[in-house]
């Protein structure tokens, strides 16, 4: 059964993105220096699919599910502040979510979540509760799915543990439409300044080459300085200024890395994401990504993943 099954560690965008089978990843940001490290498994069912994931945390990117399926992801264990979509997450969240769009997915510290996915057209009356519960969450009351989920990755990491695959995956499925009769689902709670953050992260994310001014959001979207800072560092863990400074580093980075070393240069790029300071730069750059700018520029190579064009496409000034 070893084919029904893959493993992979990663410590960086491009093993994350090609461990992560059948998903969409991109825009991923790294939010300290060990943020992208971590490990999948993904399990392959008659006709369902099983993610595990297991990240050291302090990252965000957008992600996309299988094409054509529905996808229940159980919140494994969380350490500190996660959120998905407009979710705060914590530990024995299930969460539910389709194709139709990419979405959020931000850790500040650990987090193990395993997901579940199945085509449309599986199970009409499972899809059907799946779409209706979209945007709600339901606790996994008595680790019922989360112990499911674990029991069934243990059989397949053990030789001689595994049964028919058929009745693994009856399980799961009888499992997923307990729930809808069992438990109940719940609407995120997030304060009015919470919901005024994501909106402007929303706003913020396509013009990450523009000028970002907190204290002009603040006013635009009537809330005080300080509301905006709690809010920020409740859902993201860090201030506006700071958030959005880690994100416009990212972009740095990764132009860095595809840029020419020959005709390109380190402030050049910098002063494009709105760094201005090259000192301060230097420091806030060497802090996040363990080198300096000129180091990650030298050993830039022609063709690599590249943020730019599906996550600050836009040049308008904020």
């Amino acid at each position: 059964m070893k084919n029904r099954i893959s493993s992979q560690t990663f410590d960086n965008y491009t093993t994350l993105s090609q461990s992560a089978k059948n998903w969409d990843i991109h825009c991923a940001y790294q939010l300290v220096s060990h943020a992208l490290k971590g490990e999948n498994h993904v399990i392959t069912l008659p006709s369902m699919q099983l993610s595990y994931s297991a990240r050291e945390g302090g990252f965000m990117h957008r992600a996309i599910s299988p094409e054509d399926a529905i996808s229940i992801a159980v919140v494994l264990s969380c350490e500190g502040i996660a959120s998905f979509d407009r979710m705060k997450l914590q530990e024995g969240d299930i969460v539910f979510f389709d194709d139709a769009k990419a979405l959020h997915f931000m850790s500040r510290e650990k987090i193990e979540v395993a997901i579940v996915s199945l085509p449309n057209s599986k199970n009409a009356a499972l899809s059907s509760l799946v779409h209706s519960a979209i945007g709600r969450y339901m606790k996994d009351e008595n680790s019922r799915l989360t112990q499911l989920l674990q029991q069934t990755l243990q059989n397949f990491t053990q030789e001689g543990s595994i049964s028919d695959l058929n009745v693994m995956e009856d399980e799961i499925l009888e499992m997923l439409q307990s729930l809808f009769t069992t438990q109940v689902l719940e609407t995120p709670r997030l304060t009015k300044g919470e919901h005024i953050s994501f909106d402007i992260l929303e706003k913020v994310y396509g013009h990450m080459d523009g000028k970002i001014n907190i204290k002009t959001l603040a006013q635009e979207y009537a809330v005080s300085g300080h509301t905006l800072q709690t809010s920020f560092k409740a859902l993201f863990g860090f201030t506006p200024k700071r958030f959005f400074r880690l994100l416009k580093l990212n972009h740095v980075y990764y132009d860095l890395k595809n840029a020419d070393a020959q005709s390109s240069s380190v402030s050049k790029i910098a002063q494009k994401w709105g760094f201005t300071h090259m000192g301060r730069f230097s420091l806030y750059y060497k802090e996040l990504f363990g080198e300096n700018p000129s180091v990650t520029l030298k050993r830039a190579l022609k063709k690599t993943e590249n943020m730019t064009s599906e996550c600050a496409s836009r040049k308008e000034e904020m």
